[in-house]
């Protein structure tokens, strides 16, 4: 095929796999068809993973992929593969480990040459045209390659066999009984790496960690450390001022290239911006302060205009770069300010976001809110109305492409924090989008019962991983908790139970990955950029054992905790989510219950469980409309018919407060 009639990528739906459609290289989609090829070529594979907001891998796509003389080399000495790793989440972690075995290094663009049985040889990440910082040119990475795989192919066969040895070795599980040592362990790890100047953990480049965040909130909660707290105020205060947040649109960037939150990776996901809302909305309950408040709602706001389908599905990422180059879509220089915002409210805006003549960034200014601004109404009214003129003004320009695929694991943390948002801000508005959201992907990201992973260009595909079950299912359970329909409750139940039954290693514990075994079935319990697909399933399965009372669900979190409990022993803090299931699993959880006549009669009860920060309780809200349904979903119901009046239901080990008939009452219930 040819770059002008497109290779074979032109058939698939991914953005980022059509970016790369019309290149001269000869890429294969990932699958059966491109290792067979290999195999009766006697080739080896070159496998290119990235995904379509990645600056690097743009960067390698215009030096290296479109160059016609590199592309007839790759196309001559190799089968090229091309992966989404949003897409293919197994594939990238597989190979992704096997060039941090290989090199102590990993990143994206990820660059691995494979043998024909997909067994991986020699890797790196982006290699540039020529020579430079050390790093050797692509086409001599090519070159070495092709003449090791012709030369010295035992060699390469060798090598393959202890890269593998590295990988069986990592992706395994060391079982053990979780324990209340590896909180202590995960705080103490935690707490000791804080930047104590800036908020965050370690220096540059600096990531939010908002499971991190989230479990430091838990310890707080648990053990009234301050430290903890004090680490979660800091870091969050410092993001909301800092470069690292989107003041004029809304949202968080990828990560700060600095230490102090200033020059952000312009790129936009969906996932940090549903789990940072969530967060800052769980801090807001912890502190009652109102700037965590408007964060939320900045943050969900943007999500909602810009990153929502016409159906309700939310898109995946924002690019950082446009044809002006990165960020310059996010600058301002003084006189762009005055001429969106006028003068007045313009110098305003100048002075309250640090906006200068000779900028922090190539000659412009990122916006970062100064100390003490703000400090007025009247200052508050003009910052505000020169965003909103700011913002008009930015649409005009070119603005960065967006991946509009949408992912059922990111939905589902984007549902958990609309549902969640919405409530604690008692805001419907919020928790309606989380429900149009889960419609989403019941109707075109699932079929026959089974989830699948992602919808572009009109059509779903690929077999949902762990991620897609585990974020979903919790997404669902915190819908049904700020919008108690028995719809939610009986999907994430129905879900959970083929989650366990088809994904669950049944000799050794734990949750694999993928239902395919190519390249291979792992299984991960530390957290990414996202939290562990096996700490939420863990999670999931406790908060759905005590929704039901249903004790299998109970049993298979506690499995899941325990085979995964060595793991998390070892290196406590790079397991934050699966801490909190820990914490969860130890330390108990608390049944609330609110009947009411009606939903309306419910409300005031409701809000008053969202206002307090309780996160051992599972929640459940039943109405005369409902109750029928819920009963026979759970068994904490019974007895507990609506009366004539609200009323609220804490309990905990088996043992329950006397029934609330105020709001406050809930609350000073909930507040032990």
């Amino acid at each position: 095929m040819t770059s002008e009639t497109g290779n074979r990528l032109v058939g698939e739906k991914s953005p980022y796999l059509l970016e790369h459609s019309r290149n001269p290289v000869d890429w294969w989609p990932w699958g059966k068809e491109a290792a067979t090829k290999a195999k009766n070529d006697g080739k080896p594979i070159f496998l290119s993973i990235g995904y379509s907001t990645c600056h690097w891998c743009h960067v390698m796509r215009r030096e290296s992929f479109e160059d016609p003389k590199t592309a007839a080399y790759i196309n001559k000495r190799f089968i090229p593969v091309k992966v989404d790793r949003e897409e293919r989440p197994e594939v990238d972690a597989y190979y992704m480990g096997a060039v941090q075995a290989m090199t102590g290094g990993g990143g994206w663009p990820l660059s691995v040459f494979l043998t024909p049985d997909l067994k991986p040889f020699y890797g790196g990440t982006y290699f540039p045209p020529e020579p430079r910082f050390g790093m050797p040119s692509f086409m001599q990475v090519l070159e070495f390659v092709a003449n090791l795989w012709k030369d010295k192919r035992d060699e390469v066969t060798a090598n393959t066999e202890q890269v593998m040895k590295a990988l069986s070795e990592q992706s395994g599980t060391i079982p053990g009984k979780p324990d209340r040592s590896a909180l202590e362990d995960g705080f103490a790890e935690l707490v000791s790496s804080v930047d104590q100047a800036h908020g965050g953990f370690g220096t540059a480049p600096k990531f939010p960690l908002p499971v991190s965040l989230g479990f430091l909130l838990r310890y707080h909660f648990r053990s009234r450390n301050e430290l903890a707290l004090r680490a979660v105020q800091k870091t969050l205060d410092e993001m909301m001022a800092g470069g690292i947040r989107d003041h004029v649109g809304g949202g968080f960037h990828r990560y700060s290239t600095d230490r102090t939150w200033l020059v952000p990776h312009f790129e936009k996901m969906l996932y940090d911006n549903a789990l940072l809302a969530r967060v800052y909305a769980e801090a807001y309950q912890v502190t009652g302060k109102a700037e965590y408040a408007e964060v939320v709602r900045d943050t969900l706001g943007w999500l909602a205009r810009e990153m929502r389908s016409q159906d309700g599905g939310f898109y995946s990422a924002q690019d950082a770069d446009t044809e002006q180059g990165e960020g310059q879509y996010y600058t301002w220089n003084p006189s762009e300010v005055a001429d969106a915002a006028g003068e007045k409210d313009g110098r305003t805006f100048i002075r309250a976001y640090g906006v200068t003549s000779t900028g922090n960034f190539e000659g412009r200014s990122i916006l970062h809110l100064q100390p003490g601004a703000r400090s007025s109404d009247e200052e508050k009214r003009a910052l505000d109305r020169a965003k909103r003129a700011l913002y008009m003004a930015r649409l005009e320009r070119p603005r960065p492409a967006t991946d509009s695929k949408v992912l059922t694991s990111w939905n589902g943390l984007a549902i958990s924090a609309f549902a969640f948002a919405g409530g604690v801000l008692g805001d419907p508005g919020l928790t309606r989008l989380a429900g149009d959201a889960a419609n989403f992907v019941l109707a075109k990201n699932s079929a026959r019962g089974r989830l699948l992973r992602r919808y572009a260009a009109g059509s779903a595909g690929i077999p949902g991983t762990i991620e897609d079950y585990a974020f979903f299912v919790q997404g669902l359970i915190d819908l049904f908790e700020s919008d108690p329909d028995p719809r939610w409750l009986e999907e994430a139940t129905g879900l959970a139970e083929v989650m366990v039954r088809e994904y669950e290693d049944p000799k050794d514990g734990g949750f694999f990955f993928s239902l395919e075994a190519e390249p291979a079935r792992l299984k991960e319990s530390y957290d990414g950029p996202t939290p562990s697909g096996n700490a939420v399933a863990a999670f999931d399965l406790l908060r759905l054992g005590e929704l039901t009372g249903d004790v299998r669900f109970t049993k298979a979190g506690e499995r899941t905790a325990s085979a995964f409990a060595g793991d998390v022993s070892k290196r406590p803090s790079a397991h934050a989510q699966m801490l909190a299931a820990i914490d969860l699993l130890l330390n108990g959880r608390r049944e609330v219950v609110i009947t009411a006549p009606t939903l309306d009669g419910a409300a005031p009860m409701l809000r008053a469980a969202f206002k307090t920060y309780a996160p051992d309780r599972a929640l459940l809200t039943a109405t005369e409309e409902t109750f029928q349904s819920l009963a026979k979903l759970s068994g904490l119901l019974e007895g507990r018919e609506p009366g004539r009046t609200a009323r609220g239901y804490v309990c905990r080990n088996s043992v329950c407060d006397v029934p609330a008939v105020t709001p406050d009452g809930l609350s000073e219930q909930l507040a032990r």
